[in-house]
Protein backbone atom coordinates (compact mmCIF):
# COMPACT_ATOMS: atom_id res chain seq x y z
CA UNK A 1 0.00 0.00 0.00
CA UNK A 2 2.43 2.75 0.82
CA UNK A 3 5.32 1.53 -1.02
CA UNK A 4 2.71 1.92 -4.31
CA UNK A 5 1.18 5.14 -3.41
CA UNK A 6 3.42 7.10 -1.24
CA UNK A 7 5.37 8.11 -4.22
CA UNK A 8 2.05 9.18 -6.38
CA UNK A 9 1.67 11.20 -2.84
CA UNK A 10 4.43 13.14 -2.99
CA UNK A 11 4.96 13.48 -6.51
CA UNK A 12 1.40 14.70 -7.27
CA UNK A 13 -0.52 15.44 -4.35
CA UNK A 14 -0.47 18.97 -2.19
CA UNK A 15 2.06 19.01 0.14
CA UNK A 16 1.64 18.49 3.40
CA UNK A 17 3.06 19.68 6.66
CA UNK A 18 4.02 16.26 8.03
CA UNK A 19 3.89 13.26 6.09
CA UNK A 20 0.82 11.78 3.50
CA UNK A 21 -1.42 9.17 4.55
CA UNK A 22 -1.62 6.67 1.76
CA UNK A 23 -3.99 4.54 4.30
CA UNK A 24 -6.72 7.32 4.45
CA UNK A 25 -7.45 7.14 0.56
CA UNK A 26 -7.14 3.28 0.75
CA UNK A 27 -9.49 2.42 3.69
CA UNK A 28 -11.79 5.08 3.15
CA UNK A 29 -12.82 4.82 -0.38
CA UNK A 30 -14.70 1.50 0.63
CA UNK A 31 -17.83 4.33 1.28
CA UNK A 32 -18.10 4.47 -2.68
CA UNK A 33 -18.26 0.79 -2.89
CA UNK A 34 -16.14 0.71 -6.16
CA UNK A 35 -13.47 -0.33 -3.73
CA UNK A 36 -13.28 -3.96 -1.27
CA UNK A 37 -10.67 -4.76 1.54
CA UNK A 38 -12.16 -8.66 2.73
CA UNK A 39 -12.70 -8.79 5.94
CA UNK A 40 -11.78 -5.35 6.74
CA UNK A 41 -14.70 -5.56 9.71
CA UNK A 42 -12.39 -8.44 11.28
CA UNK A 43 -9.36 -5.86 11.86
CA UNK A 44 -8.19 -4.84 14.97
CA UNK A 45 -8.87 -1.09 15.68
CA UNK A 46 -7.08 1.71 16.88
CA UNK A 47 -8.07 3.75 19.61
CA UNK A 48 -10.11 6.05 17.44
CA UNK A 49 -11.72 2.99 15.43
CA UNK A 50 -9.28 3.29 12.62
CA UNK A 51 -7.92 0.02 11.35
CA UNK A 52 -4.36 -0.90 12.72
CA UNK A 53 -1.56 -0.25 10.34
CA UNK A 54 -0.23 -3.72 10.40
CA UNK A 55 -3.78 -5.12 9.65
CA UNK A 56 -3.65 -2.50 6.98
CA UNK A 57 -0.22 -3.35 5.28
CA UNK A 58 -1.34 -7.31 5.16
CA UNK A 59 -5.17 -6.51 3.63
CA UNK A 60 -5.35 -6.88 -0.09
CA UNK A 61 -7.59 -4.29 -1.53
CA UNK A 62 -9.30 -4.57 -4.76
CA UNK A 63 -11.78 -2.87 -6.75
CA UNK A 64 -15.39 -4.07 -6.16
CA UNK A 65 -15.93 -7.48 -9.21
CA UNK A 66 -19.56 -5.62 -10.87
CA UNK A 67 -17.34 -2.49 -11.42
CA UNK A 68 -14.51 -4.71 -12.46
CA UNK A 69 -17.00 -6.40 -14.51
CA UNK A 70 -18.23 -3.06 -16.13
CA UNK A 71 -14.56 -2.28 -16.69
CA UNK A 72 -13.27 -5.19 -18.95
CA UNK A 73 -16.68 -4.96 -21.05
CA UNK A 74 -16.50 -0.88 -21.86
CA UNK A 75 -13.32 0.31 -22.80
CA UNK A 76 -15.03 3.90 -23.00
CA UNK A 77 -16.08 3.63 -19.61
CA UNK A 78 -12.52 2.95 -18.91
CA UNK A 79 -11.32 5.91 -20.73
CA UNK A 80 -14.64 8.46 -18.75
CA UNK A 81 -13.83 7.05 -15.42
CA UNK A 82 -10.04 7.84 -15.52
CA UNK A 83 -10.72 11.05 -17.44
CA UNK A 84 -13.20 12.10 -14.58
CA UNK A 85 -10.61 11.18 -12.38
CA UNK A 86 -7.92 13.55 -13.56
CA UNK A 87 -10.08 16.34 -14.30
CA UNK A 88 -11.62 16.64 -10.90
CA UNK A 89 -8.37 16.75 -9.14
CA UNK A 90 -5.46 17.65 -11.35
CA UNK A 91 -4.43 20.32 -13.55
CA UNK A 92 -4.56 19.29 -17.41
CA UNK A 93 -0.19 19.56 -17.42
CA UNK A 94 0.57 16.80 -15.11
CA UNK A 95 -2.56 14.24 -16.24
CA UNK A 96 -0.01 12.46 -19.05
CA UNK A 97 2.99 12.27 -16.28
CA UNK A 98 0.37 10.71 -13.77
CA UNK A 99 -0.50 7.89 -16.53
CA UNK A 100 2.92 7.44 -17.11
CA UNK A 101 4.15 6.91 -13.14
CA UNK A 102 1.17 4.57 -12.72
CA UNK A 103 2.06 2.37 -16.37
CA UNK A 104 -2.21 3.48 -17.56
CA UNK A 105 -2.46 4.02 -21.01
CA UNK A 106 -6.19 5.84 -22.38
CA UNK A 107 -8.20 3.29 -24.16
CA UNK A 108 -8.72 4.88 -27.54
CA UNK A 109 -12.48 6.34 -27.97
CA UNK A 110 -15.22 4.98 -29.62
CA UNK A 111 -13.86 1.24 -29.48
CA UNK A 112 -17.34 0.48 -28.58
CA UNK A 113 -20.70 1.23 -30.61
CA UNK A 114 -21.87 3.59 -28.26
CA UNK A 115 -20.48 5.40 -25.31
CA UNK A 116 -21.30 5.65 -22.04
CA UNK A 117 -23.42 8.18 -20.41
CA UNK A 118 -21.21 8.87 -17.15
CA UNK A 119 -23.10 12.12 -15.59
CA UNK A 120 -20.67 13.38 -13.43
CA UNK A 121 -20.47 17.53 -11.59
CA UNK A 122 -16.81 18.69 -12.76
CA UNK A 123 -17.26 22.39 -13.89
CA UNK A 124 -15.81 22.32 -17.36
CA UNK A 125 -12.89 24.61 -18.93
CA UNK A 126 -14.05 27.61 -20.54
CA UNK A 127 -12.36 27.48 -23.44
CA UNK A 128 -11.68 31.22 -23.67
CA UNK A 129 -9.77 31.14 -20.80
CA UNK A 130 -5.77 30.44 -22.87
CA UNK A 131 -7.30 33.20 -25.31
CA UNK A 132 -8.15 35.91 -22.77
CA UNK A 133 -5.07 35.21 -20.55
CA UNK A 134 -2.48 35.32 -23.89
CA UNK A 135 -3.91 38.24 -24.94
CA UNK A 136 -3.70 40.00 -21.21
CA UNK A 137 -0.47 38.82 -21.50
CA UNK A 138 0.56 39.92 -25.11
CA UNK A 139 1.54 36.21 -25.76
CA UNK A 140 4.43 37.03 -23.82
CA UNK A 141 5.61 34.57 -21.10
CA UNK A 142 5.50 36.61 -17.58
CA UNK A 143 8.45 35.21 -16.23
CA UNK A 144 11.10 34.75 -19.32
CA UNK A 145 9.32 37.69 -21.42
CA UNK A 146 9.69 35.45 -24.61
CA UNK A 147 7.75 35.56 -27.40
CA UNK A 148 7.40 34.37 -30.75
CA UNK A 149 4.85 34.18 -33.93
CA UNK A 150 4.98 32.14 -37.47
CA UNK A 151 3.22 33.26 -40.19
CA UNK A 152 1.41 35.65 -37.85
CA UNK A 153 0.24 32.63 -35.20
CA UNK A 154 1.52 33.22 -31.98
CA UNK A 155 3.27 30.18 -30.04
CA UNK A 156 5.05 29.41 -26.81
CA UNK A 157 3.18 30.00 -24.49
CA UNK A 158 0.35 28.52 -22.40
CA UNK A 159 -2.42 29.86 -19.71
CA UNK A 160 -1.97 28.40 -16.53
CA UNK A 161 -4.08 28.46 -13.58
CA UNK A 162 -2.77 29.51 -10.68
CA UNK A 163 -5.00 28.14 -8.45
CA UNK A 164 -6.00 24.76 -9.91
CA UNK A 165 -8.99 24.70 -12.33
CA UNK A 166 -10.04 21.24 -10.44
CA UNK A 167 -10.02 23.20 -6.62
CA UNK A 168 -12.46 25.63 -7.90
CA UNK A 169 -9.46 28.01 -9.66
CA UNK A 170 -11.74 30.21 -12.12
CA UNK A 171 -10.96 30.70 -15.75
CA UNK A 172 -10.38 34.37 -15.15
CA UNK A 173 -7.48 36.63 -16.15
CA UNK A 174 -6.85 37.72 -12.01
CA UNK A 175 -6.19 33.69 -11.71
CA UNK A 176 -4.06 32.91 -15.35
CA UNK A 177 -0.88 33.67 -15.87
CA UNK A 178 1.16 33.57 -19.48
CA UNK A 179 3.65 31.16 -19.15
CA UNK A 180 6.10 28.85 -21.56
CA UNK A 181 5.28 24.99 -21.59
CA UNK A 182 7.92 23.85 -19.02
CA UNK A 183 7.62 26.75 -16.25
CA UNK A 184 3.83 25.49 -16.70
CA UNK A 185 4.47 21.90 -15.91
CA UNK A 186 6.85 23.23 -13.27
CA UNK A 187 4.41 25.69 -11.46
CA UNK A 188 1.77 23.16 -11.46
CA UNK A 189 4.08 20.50 -9.85
CA UNK A 190 5.36 23.07 -6.93
CA UNK A 191 8.61 24.28 -8.18
CA UNK A 192 7.82 27.58 -8.17
CA UNK A 193 5.69 30.05 -7.26
CA UNK A 194 4.82 33.78 -6.67
CA UNK A 195 5.01 36.11 -3.59
CA UNK A 196 1.96 38.39 -2.48
CA UNK A 197 3.91 41.06 -4.24
CA UNK A 198 4.24 38.94 -7.35
CA UNK A 199 7.81 38.13 -7.10
CA UNK A 200 9.07 34.58 -8.47
CA UNK A 201 9.52 32.30 -5.53
CA UNK A 202 11.56 28.69 -6.39
CA UNK A 203 11.45 25.53 -4.38
CA UNK A 204 14.93 24.52 -2.96
CA UNK A 205 13.94 21.24 -3.55
CA UNK A 206 14.17 21.82 -7.16
CA UNK A 207 17.20 19.74 -8.75
CA UNK A 208 18.49 19.23 -12.06
CA UNK A 209 20.93 20.08 -14.84
CA UNK A 210 23.58 23.06 -14.15
CA UNK A 211 21.86 24.67 -16.95
CA UNK A 212 18.38 24.16 -16.01
CA UNK A 213 18.82 25.45 -12.05
CA UNK A 214 20.63 28.45 -13.25
CA UNK A 215 18.20 29.34 -15.37
CA UNK A 216 14.89 28.55 -13.35
CA UNK A 217 17.13 29.87 -10.02
CA UNK A 218 17.89 33.35 -11.88
CA UNK A 219 13.85 33.91 -12.03
CA UNK A 220 14.28 33.63 -7.98
CA UNK A 221 12.81 37.06 -6.22
CA UNK A 222 12.47 38.38 -9.92
CA UNK A 223 8.68 40.37 -10.58
CA UNK A 224 6.81 38.60 -13.01
CA UNK A 225 5.55 40.80 -15.61
CA UNK A 226 2.28 42.85 -15.42
CA UNK A 227 -0.76 42.63 -17.99
CA UNK A 228 -1.90 45.11 -20.47
CA UNK A 229 -3.28 48.34 -18.65
CA UNK A 230 -6.87 47.94 -17.37
CA UNK A 231 -6.78 44.27 -17.04
CA UNK A 232 -6.24 42.73 -13.28
CA UNK A 233 -3.26 41.40 -12.09
CA UNK A 234 -2.94 37.70 -10.80
CA UNK A 235 -5.17 37.98 -7.64
CA UNK A 236 -2.95 37.54 -3.71
CA UNK A 237 -5.93 35.20 -3.29
CA UNK A 238 -5.37 32.89 -5.55
CA UNK A 239 -1.57 32.77 -5.27
CA UNK A 240 -1.83 32.21 -1.74
CA UNK A 241 -3.61 29.29 -2.01
CA UNK A 242 -0.92 28.50 -4.53
CA UNK A 243 1.67 29.10 -1.89
CA UNK A 244 0.32 27.98 1.73
CA UNK A 245 0.03 24.63 2.90
CA UNK A 246 -3.36 25.72 4.60
CA UNK A 247 -4.80 27.04 1.34
CA UNK A 248 -3.79 24.50 -1.22
CA UNK A 249 -0.01 24.14 -1.06
CA UNK A 250 0.77 23.37 -4.76
CA UNK A 251 4.28 25.02 -3.70
CA UNK A 252 6.93 22.71 -2.61
CA UNK A 253 8.30 24.60 0.67
CA UNK A 254 11.41 25.82 1.52
CA UNK A 255 11.73 28.16 -0.81
CA UNK A 256 15.03 29.42 -1.63
CA UNK A 257 15.94 32.71 0.54
CA UNK A 258 15.45 36.09 -0.91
Amino acid sequence: MESLLNPLLVNYAPAVKSRHQPELPYWHLRSDELWEIPDSERFPRQVGGFPQMAALRSSSGHLAPDFTEALLANPDLVRATIEIMLDSHFPESIHGDILDTIGLELPEPGIVAERPSVPYSTRRRDPKFRQIVLMAYEHRCAITGFRAALGGHYLGCEAVHVQWHAYGGPDTVDNGLAVQPTLHKLFDAGAWTLTDDRRILVSADLTGTDETIGRIRSFHGEAIRTPLAGTPSVSVEYIRWHREPDLGGVFRHPALPL
